[in-house]
């Protein structure tokens, strides 16, 4: 695992990314760092202050990589980490849902679905190259959706892939954030990528269900976040001895969700301010030649899962992770070929799945129908068919009719214009 190459190089987490590779460099067998990215402005100052960070650390090198074929030629690490179609696609994503009543977010519902029509093709290109140029390669998964375009990935075989998404950490650094007090926690769990429950839930050795603070959502949460928070600790307490990802109250309750974007606005409109605050400190920073390693905002989970992956991979001691992976038993919950999200062992000898927990009873109906709409979604995703297309988007529970499926895909065509795959 010499050469790590990073698709999306140019992405505000790429610092953080580095940053963690560098505090980790001596468990690592890294030599070249390969950045790759079609913005090339953005990826220059990326490259010029991760190249200033690595090079001051005395570790690998940085590299840039001038076409994708380039970035991946004799790699054995490809971290996928792209958004095609940019913030002003996302924009879409989150908006154009609430025309029809249905919540706004990029990875749920209408709006995952149609981030998943930009991703997975170009994963799938990416997979062919992967097949000519470097067939040892490990492909990292962390374009979203996640479970689906990892699917889509799994579907076409011929490469390895691990889905990654850091969301179960943050879910349970919520938790502990609520409690008032840092502590170690470990847990269970079992589910879909955004839709997975978390139990046998331990913080600092004991079991959740025993702490006496209430549990409110942290006061630095925005108004979003505080919502979903307060809808898992409902759910939580509706299913003892279980925690469900903050995402699936999306799906549970709608109306919430939908009154509340309409009210504060795209939370990618945010995200934009925040990114062009970033490129302006990293565009300043990458002009010293001794920048500062600190942690960036809003890129640590990022580099810490990414790294935490690669670290359990050269290491002969295995690491529990939580990863999207095919279920191959794990779970009877989903089919064998399908990618769930659970937590494995990982070392250098591979991957051992562990026995993944019992999804709460009230759920069970919901998680086939997220699978189903997950394998649809794919599928479909990456064919393009007109038909597979409505099927799979009436398969999404906030869906839920074709009729409404076609609505949806005729007012895409018309607001996304060339962000969406011509072949769609």
């Amino acid at each position: 695992m010499q050469t790590l190459s990073i698709l999306g190089g140019g992405s505000a987490y790429t610092p953080g990314l580095l940053q963690a590779l560098i505090l980790h460099a001596a468990e690592l067998p890294l030599k070249t760092v390969r950045l790759y990215d079609t913005d090339v402005d953005r990826l220059a100052i990326v490259a010029r202050l991760t190249s200033a960070m690595a090079r001051n650390a005395g570790v690998f090198n940085v590299e840039v990589a001038d076409s994708l074929e380039a970035a991946i030629e004799g790699a054995d690490l490809i971290l996928n980490s792209t958004r095609p179609g940019g913030l002003k696609a996302r924009r879409i994503d989150e908006t154009l849902p609430l025309e029809f009543d249905i919540p706004g977010q990029e990875t749920v519902g209408p709006g995952g679905f149609f981030f998943a029509l930009r991703s997975v093709p170009e994963a799938l290109r990416v997979a062919t190259k992967v097949k000519a140029l470097a067939p040892q390669a490990l492909i990292l998964n962390y374009t979203n959706p996640s479970n689906i375009v990892t699917q889509a990935l799994v579907d076409q075989g011929g490469v390895k892939v691990i889905g990654l998404c850091d969301q179960s950490d943050e879910d349970l650094q919520a938790i502990v954030q609520a409690l008032g007090a840092q502590a170690p926690y470990h847990f269970r769990c079992n589910g879909l990528n955004h839709a997975t429950w978390y139990s046998d839930i331990l913080l600092d050795g004991a079991p959740l269900g025993e702490m006496s603070a209430p549990l409110v959502a942290p006061p630095e949460f925005d108004e979003e976040h505080k919502l979903r928070f307060e809808f898992s600790r409902h759910l939580a307490e509706e299913n003892p001895g279980y925690w469900p990802n903050s995402y699936l109250p999306y799906y549970l309750f709608p109306a919430a969700f939908v009154s509340q974007a309409e009210r504060v606005g795209p939370r990618s409109d945010v995200v934009a301010a925040s990114l062009d605050r970033y490129y302006a400190h990293f565009k300043s920073e990458g002009k010293s030649a001794t920048p500062h390693l600190r942690t960036y905002r809003g890129s640590a989970g990022f580099g810490d899962l990414a790294v935490n992956v690669i670290r359990a991979l050269a290491s002969p001691t295995p690491h529990e992770l939580v990863l999207n992976l095919p279920n191959q038993g794990a779970t009877l919950a989903f089919a064998a070929d399908t990618v769930i999200e659970t937590r494995v062992r990982v070392s250098s000898d591979g991957i051992e799945r562990l026995a993944a927990p019992d999804l709460p009873v009230p759920f069970t109906g919901l998680a086939t129908q997220l699978e189903r709409y997950q394998r649809l979604t794919a599928q479909a995703a990456a064919n393009g068919n007109p038909q597979a297309l409505v099927a799979a988007l009436a398969a999404n529970p906030l869906v839920g009719e074709e009729a409404i499926a076609r609505s949806m895909l005729a007012r895409a065509r018309e607001v996304y214009g060339d962000l969406l795959p011509s072949a769609l």
